[in-house]
């Protein structure tokens, strides 16, 4: 949990702790913390969530509001150790409460020095992580490794979801590349989906997801990865203690260049790779029956789409992927269902961009008792089960109409 501490004002010392999506920070009782001091304006500053950390804006106050001695013009993703002042009288600490639960991190492993190819004596390994059984390891000891679900096949998944030949291993420069095989439900790469036929390198500990279904991590130390496969799942953190616990550095959505540490797994995301994509947000169970067929036909139609599908939902990498998504994504997608409205994930996503006045499509998939206010002044488009190509062509002109 986060908390604004007064240092100086009428209150020293005084904690206030933040719990809400918005908060409301001012001299009136009508707002979330209220400050009696003739430098706070009635509506001073609002803090708006954005995962574990809150993105502070002044309200046009009289006064003004500064952190670490910049008045703001625009939106402040706060840090923890963030010194805000609010006019001259009032200043407050922005921190984050000592966490709960502490994760057990991995080492990053290299691949061996000097190996020209793979061979039975010295090579990495895949080991399976979710999807199919846990820990079951797959050597790869050729130079290319087929994965699908054909007999043909280097690595054989006897599962619907996987295409024949879904995607093949490539060692290059003393390294392999994933390639995806035009597979019908996709491959990712550290959360990021893979285009087809565009191979992509990968490294110790980066995550290969199949489809929706199975899980892959890239090793060269595959007994590691049994050992912290065991021990998280006989010890998982709910979500609230994943947003809870300590972060050694926090990246900004509005300050681009400052970074944080991710925790196993990296996002495979670049600064500015998102810039002209469309954020999917949805409920998870519904990934299969509408996101996959809407994707693909978006991206036929020459759409850059993200999800978060690939990532562990309250994780470090997660939270990372998620922040550059919302600052980054021109268009946010929201495919309406009572399940996805339940989702606080879900909420974050549109309030995130309704703040912002950035352009939301939502797309009505089941139906819902209301409709939240933040999707109500946008166009809904609303799912035709009997004739799901033409809502997505609906929505796939849309799109392109807000993108400009």
């Amino acid at each position: 949990m986060t908390r604004l501490i007064m240092r100086r004002g009428p209150q020293p010392g005084k904690i206030f702790d933040l719990d809400g999506e918005i908060v409301t920070v001012g001299s009136g009782m009508k707002n979330g913390i209220v400050i009696q001091d003739n430098d706070v304006s009635r509506e001073h500053c609002r803090l708006i969530r954005v995962m574990a950390d809150y993105e502070l804006h002044d309200l046009n106050s009289v006064r003004g509001t500064f952190v670490s001695g910049q008045r703001l013009k625009a939106g402040w993703l706060l840090k923890p150790g963030n010194v805000i002042e609010l006019g001259d009288n009032v200043t407050l600490e922005y921190e984050r409460a000592p966490a709960k639960v502490e994760l057990t991190k991995i080492n990053t492993q290299s691949a061996p020095k000097h190996v020209n190819k793979p061979s039975a004596k010295s090579h990495p390994y895949l080991v399976a992580t979710a999807g199919m059984k846990i820990g079951e390891v797959f050597a790869l000891e050729k130079e290319t490794v087929r994965i699908g679900r054909d007999q043909n096949n280097e690595i054989i998944i006897a599962n619907s979801a996987i295409s024949r030949l879904h995607l093949i291993l490539r060692w290059k420069d003393n390294g392999y590349e994933v390639e995806d095989q035009g597979s019908t439900n996709g491959t990712a790469l550290n959360g990021a989906v893979l285009q087809p036929k565009e191979p992509q390198s990968i490294h110790s500990n980066d995550v290969i997801n199949v489809a929706a279904t199975i899980e892959l991590r890239f090793t060269w130390q595959p007994d590691d990865v049994k050992n912290e496969t065991e021990a998280d799942k006989r010890s998982i953190p709910s979500t609230k203690e994943f947003l809870q616990r300590e972060t050694a550095d926090n990246k900004s959505v509005t300050q681009p260049n400052s970074k944080r540490q991710t925790s196993k797994l990296g996002t495979g995301l670049q600064s500015g790779a998102l810039l002209d994509h469309v954020f999917i947000t949805y409920a998870r169970p519904e990934w299969q029956s509408i996101i996959v067929p809407m994707m693909a036909l978006m991206q036929d139609a020459g759409l850059k789409v993200w999800v978060d599908q690939y990532l562990i939902q309250g994780g470090d990498d997660w939270m990372i992927a998620v922040e550059q998504a919302l600052s980054e994504c021109k268009v946010l997608v929201v495919v309406v269902s009572p399940e996805a409205l339940e989702s606080r994930y879900t909420r974050l996503a549109y309030r995130y961009f309704f703040n912002r006045e950035k352009p939301i499509v939502p797309v009505l998939y089941a139906p819902v008792d209301d409709m939240p206010l933040e999707l109500k002044k946008h166009s809904v488009i609303t799912y035709n089960s009997a004739d799901r190509k033409k809502t997505f062509d609906e929505l796939i002109t849309e799109v392109k109409r807000l993108k400009g």
